[in-house]
């Protein structure tokens, strides 16, 4: 898979651009608030319809207005095509050689895995960045996964109103909150299986990842680790449906859902070490980077090219030997990556080839 044209207008601060990018490695350089970080959001946007800095489209908006177009021509073994990104007046539409698509068939053609700065606190942050972490991945190789999350989301909600209805001294009907946690249920143990699977592989595809970062062979290990915690052999649906009814007076209590899939965490140790509590700046930075790089391979695994690496800060929290490392990696894995660094040596002192693409006051020149 390669990203052979990128094209942005009215994108944050950049200036209008087009850019032909090569195969391998390209180094966004230049000093801070330059525009580096908003080009790799181009990217990503063109990938996954999203942003990784903001939910709010009207954000992404230049300052003169919109529409914001962010288009690019892709080629994969499948066939080539071409992507492109609209938004004005807060309105997001979708496109594949100039047909309007849904997000569900617009993720996927060009196959994006970032290492950002707002990815950087995930194995330190909360349970719900590392349940977006375990999300992104899965709808990433599925992106039909979008609407079992939705959906289990609208259960959760219209049950969560119910129990607030209750706790605001309104009587509530044990028929029709039996009629959601049976839905509930049922959503959510698809949401726990999928997960819990996904750990599985992500976790068989870390060893090799974990050399490049890791070469003293300090093991990471995932675990899973899901809300409510169910003895084995159980089956997931009647588990959770009967952690439901047992937590009903809670529940009611609370206001809302105690158990269920959206109170899952993830487990991340680094040599025995648990990162969430314990890790060092570097190793969670180190470690961070093998968790992308096992992402990647299941991607290459699954569509049976590889994915589009992003990666903000290149030069924070990661040494230089590591930092080669994962250039050669990269390289020798014939991964197609788009990194930003503000040190411009580092980049010089990698001995990869890749092209370089220097950023000023919004404006892309290739150096």
């Amino acid at each position: 898979m390669w990203l052979k044209i990128l094209e942005a207008d009215r994108l944050r601060n950049l200036s209008a651009i087009h850019l032909d990018l090569p195969q391998g490695l390209t180094m966004v350089t230049g000093r801070n608030a330059q525009g580096k970080t908003t080009l790799l959001e181009g990217i990503y946007l063109l990938g996954t319809g999203r942003s990784f800095r903001t939910r709010s489209m009207d954000e992404m908006v230049g300052w003169d207005g919109g529409p914001l177009r962010v288009a690019g021509s892709v080629e994969r073994g499948s066939g080539n095509y071409r992507l492109a990104v609209l938004v004005d007046d807060g309105e997001r539409n979708l496109l594949i050689d100039d047909v309007e698509h849904e997000l569900v068939d617009f993720i996927g053609r060009l196959d994006v895995v970032d290492l950002t700065h707002e990815r950087r606190g995930v194995l330190r942050g909360s349970p719900e960045e590392r349940r977006r972490f375990l999300d992104r991945g899965l709808v990433g190789l599925n992106p039909v996964f979008l609407r079992s999350l939705g959906e289990y989301r609208r259960v959760l909600r219209q049950r969560n109103a119910l129990l607030r209805n209750s706790g605001a001294g309104h009587g509530i009907d044990p028929v029709e909150l039996e009629a959601w946690d049976q839905r509930l249920a049922r959503s959510g143990a698809e949401i726990r299986a999928r997960r819990a699977a996904y750990v599985t592989r992500l976790g068989g595809a870390l060893d090799e990842a974990s050399r490049v970062l890791f070469p003293a062979g300090e093991p990471i290990v995932l675990r899973y680790s899901p809300s409510p915690t169910l003895d084995e052999g159980v089956d997931l649906e009647s588990g959770l449906y009967a952690a439901l009814g047992r937590g009903r007076a809670k529940d009611q209590a609370l206001g809302h859902t105690f158990h269920g899939p959206h109170r899952d965490d993830l487990v991340v140790e680094l040599n025995g070490i648990d990162l969430r509590r314990y890790g060092s700046a570097g190793q969670l930075r180190a470690s961070m980077i093998a968790l992308k790089l096992g992402k990647m391979g299941l991607v290459r695994e699954d569509r049976g090219e590889p994915p589009l690496f992003l990666m903000d800060d290149f030069d924070t929290d990661i040494d230089e030997v590591r930092a080669t490392a994962l250039a050669n990696y990269l390289n020798e894995g014939g991964f197609q990556a788009v990194v930003a660094t503000s040190k411009e040596k580092m980049a010089d002192d990698l001995g990869v080839p890749f092209l370089k693409i220097r950023m000023d006051e919004g404006v892309a020149r290739v150096a």
